[in-house]
């Protein structure tokens, strides 16, 4: 590039670089304060998939579409979750207050919420699409938990991320993955299964007899993925979600085949158990089928 690509300055001038990148930031708070314009839409789309999925599993999952925190460890579950939120909050130098509103407005949060609608879009009618509880997105790094309704089997969690530069961020979260995968799967505290009774028909005999409802449980040994936008995709698919609420678009669809294909070379490239392998060959073929 020649020093007249700069108009106002002449060879041997000093070129002040800091200005450009001030106004890069500047473009890029302006572009994030964009993406946070939609916040109430997803907000409100949040609630509305809960309520959605809470009349068939009445209490099951929170106003804004999280599994709830509920049970015997629920004090003690929800006092870590303080004593994190304020950890995290004192590490930004931040009171709690402003770092909720901070984390609310976030890029990677907006990522979450956006990709956990077009998932309940595609997959809406065979599959609860949650957010993780609290506890487990802070203790067992899982975003998201989708939940096969006929079995109430947990057939995978997603960790989100939203690329800033390049793929290096991909590829530390694929590692990550990698050895939760190679340990036997993510553990998933507030998980779901369905409601059975035991019901005793003869001596030393017993069986189960499916209630129909989901029960909050914990589940080991859960397949583990991440999903992946870029910002110019999230601004694109948070468009077409706000503009497109009773169809699927064919941009949010190819969205989701991305996410798809993702999920199928992250499968392809660890090394996992047979059991492993089964469950992820299986949630994948569903997967499929839901998109038809």
């Amino acid at each position: 590039m020649g020093i007249n690509s700069f108009p106002g300055y002449k060879p041997g001038d000093i070129i002040d670089l800091s200005r450009f990148e001030k106004e890069k930031r500047e473009k890029e708070i302006t572009r994030d304060k964009n993406l946070e314009s939609y916040l109430p839409f997803l907000n409100d789309s949040m609630q509305k998939i809960a309520e959605n999925n809470n009349h068939d599993f009445p209490g099951f999952l929170d106003s804004d579409n999280r599994i709830a925190i509920s049970g015997y460890d629920e004090e003690i579950d929800k006092k870590i979750v303080e004593k994190d939120e304020l950890k995290f909050s004192l590490k930004e130098n931040k009171t709690l207050a402003n770092w909720q509103i901070d984390k609310e407005k976030d890029s990677s949060n907006l990522t979450e919420i956006s990709i956990t609608i077009l998932l309940h879009k595609v997959l809406g009618n065979d599959f609860i699409v949650a957010r993780s509880s609290a506890y487990d997105d802070y203790r067992n790094g899982v975003d998201q938990v989708i939940i096969y309704k006929p079995t109430g089997e947990v057939v995978c969690g997603i960790d989100e991320v939203i690329l800033r530069t390049g793929d290096a961020d991909s590829v530390v979260k694929s590692e990550k993955l990698q050895k939760v995968m190679l340990a036997g799967g993510a553990n998933v505290k507030y998980g779901a299964k369905l409601n059975r009774v035991v019901s005793k028909v003869a001596e030393k005999k017993y069986e189960f007899i499916e209630k129909g409802g989901l029960v909050r449980s914990e589940v080991e040994h859960v397949p583990a993925f991440y999903m992946a936008l870029s910002k110019l995709e999230l601004g694109e698919l948070l468009e077409n979600l706000k503009n497109n609420p009773n169809k699927t678009s064919e941009f949010e669809l190819a969205i989701f085949r991305k996410l798809l294909n993702s999920l199928e070379l992250q499968f392809s490239r660890q090394k996992l158990s047979d059991d492993l392998k089964i469950k992820t060959e299986s949630m994948l073929t569903k997967f499929r089928q839901s998109l038809g």
